[in-house]
């Protein structure tokens, strides 16, 4: 508690997502709702072109620098004896936008709806929606139709990863609990199971958020039951 309480007084803008998107609101920066800075305080948002920068809703930027100005004209009122300052450029990003860690995104550029941009990657052009992006400079992965049947086949292949990434370190079978989210491959969906398991996880920042609640009860499960999943996993 007391750690909190420090951490709110040193850093009254950046010691939590709300507190830096409320902050980056109040001084003209367009966020929508349910947009989330996974770490405000190693993020750099141009806090003197805020009003040029646009961010919609359900978005999830990670370390991440958004730099609506170009100061390079500082060198040449030098070299040339002329000042010619910049005006600066727009940033827009979509609703649903995942921006990887230390991503860079220039000015005058667009990143449209349902878009993933890897870590590291450069953004300086505009981003078309439904892709996936990364790189330095920035290029085209997938579509993210693509990326979803990807994710879809190795579904259950990355459930057996994180399973056997905890019996390894622990030396023992994990708990329903250290599966996370891929206890929605064996879990039945009961309201019981969703309660216990399902309603305390953390989705981009929003715990018992509705959409989850709705994915889980209007879905089936891929196992008949956890033991199911842990024989096929290590038998």
């Amino acid at each position: 508690m007391i750690k909190k309480i420090l951490n709110k007084l040193l850093f009254p803008n950046t010691h939590s997502s709300e507190a830096y998107v409320n902050f980056l609101r109040r001084n003209g920066c367009k966020i929508g709702k349910n947009t989330r800075f996974i770490s405000p305080k190693s993020t750099s948002v141009d806090l003197g072109r805020l009003e040029y920068i646009s961010i919609g809703d359900n978005c999830c930027l990670s370390v991440v620098s958004i730099i609506a100005h170009d100061y390079s004209w500082y060198i040449l009122a030098r070299s040339h004896n002329d000042i010619l300052p910049d005006s600066g450029g727009k940033v827009t990003i979509g609703n649903n936008v995942f921006v990887g860690y230390r991503s860079v995104i220039l000015k005058n550029t667009t990143i449209g709806d349902n878009v993933i941009i890897g870590a590291n990657s450069l953004v300086n052009r505009d981003i078309p929606s439904g892709t996936v992006w990364a790189g330095n400079p920035i290029r085209q992965i997938c579509t993210i139709d693509e990326y979803y049947e990807k994710r879809k086949r190795n579904d259950i292949e990355s459930a057996k990863y994180r399973a056997k990434i905890v019996y390894d370190q622990k030396k023992r079978i994990p708990t329903i609990e250290e599966m996370g989210f891929f206890a929605y491959l064996f879990l039945p969906r009961t309201a019981e199971n969703f309660e216990k398991y399902f309603k305390h996880l953390e989705f981009n920042g929003v715990v018992n958020d509705s959409l989850i609640e709705n994915l889980f009860f209007n879905s089936e499960p891929k196992y008949s039951s956890y033991e199911d999943f842990i024989k096929d996993t290590f038998i």
